[in-house]
């Protein structure tokens, strides 16, 4: 979570990548300049590229501190790799700790 106090909630952010779409991404250069954006936008705790049924696939963890900012780091990345988006809260040990931590108590 955020360190500033704030209500930020940790998000695993899913982007499954359009074939067709990526791959003439990489090859024009917007892949790598739509990550760079991205992250700048979010400060990402971690990333990582994989495969997710067949298609390329980000897994970006960061703290979302408000929701509709949800549509402005999607945007481009459905409109520039026609990506499906995924967005999961995700909990820590510490988190998943404090949250059975009442009802172990009861």
């Amino acid at each position: 979570m955020s360190d500033d106090g704030g209500t930020a909630m940790r998000m695993l952010m899913t982007v499954q990548m359009d074939t067709e779409a990526s791959t003439r991404a990489i090859h024009d250069g917007s892949l790598g300049q739509l990550v760079d954006s991205t992250m700048e936008r979010i400060t990402p705790e971690a990333v990582y590229f994989a495969t997710r049924d067949g298609v390329r696939t980000m897994y970006v963890v960061f703290d979302l501190d408000e929701p509709v900012r949800m549509i402005e780091i999607a945007e481009p990345l459905f409109a520039g790799l026609q990506a499906r988006i995924d967005f999961t809260p995700a909990l820590t040990p510490d988190d998943v700790r404090q949250g059975i931590e009442p009802i172990a108590k009861r």
